[in-house]
């Protein structure tokens, strides 16, 4: 054999050696940490009851404390009148059906007496002047309205989707009907 084989077999032979031990060293360290994680294991006490108690203890308090908090709300989120306007088909809005709320969805100024269509506590009906329903007496039906006293007070209701005026509610309020009107219910 010529030098520059014998020198090539010889750097071969010695990188092989160092890979070799290389990998003798990186295989003792994993063994080593394989036996650490065994050790630790076999040290490792899970589902003791120290630590249920300490879990148990720590869910209860928090339980306690849930259970003492009060929530109260202002007005109810439910009541999507408050946040959403809706319209009917015109484009008029369309006011929300209270329990205790006169809406008027229709006028009939050419009868005598006048008459209108209300809904009351979801229910609709038809009245004139004098007419009762529930706790409102009508005292008034106008051409933009009616005018009901309930409780020492009036109150004018106008037509659904009619815009009136402050103003002309007030007179709708006065007048010899209401002035006349000395019951009180």
């Amino acid at each position: 054999m010529d030098r520059r084989t014998r020198f090539f077999w010889s750097l071969t032979i010695m990188a092989g050696v160092v890979v070799f031990g290389l990998e003798v060293y990186a295989l003792t360290e994993i063994r080593s940490d394989r036996e650490d994680i065994l050790r630790d294991a076999a040290n490792i006490s899970i589902g003791t009851d120290e630590e249920l108690e300490r879990v148990i203890s720590e869910l209860e308090t928090e339980l306690e404390k849930r259970a003492s908090f009060k929530f109260t709300l202002k007005n109810n989120p439910m009541k999507l009148n408050k946040v959403v306007f809706l319209t009917d088909e015109m484009g008029r809005l369309i006011q929300s059906m209270q329990a205790n709320t006169i809406r008027v969805s229709g006028l009939y100024m050419n009868f005598d007496p006048p008459r209108a269509t209300v809904e009351f506590q979801q229910k609709e009906s038809q009245v004139k002047v004098g007419d009762v329903i529930g706790k409102h007496k009508i005292l008034r039906i106008t051409e933009n309205g009616v005018v009901a006293y309930r409780e020492g007070k009036s109150k004018f209701y106008p037509l659904q989707g009619r815009t009136v005026t402050a103003e002309a509610a007030r007179n709708s309020t006065r007048g010899p009907q209401f002035d006349d009107e000395e019951e009180t219910y």
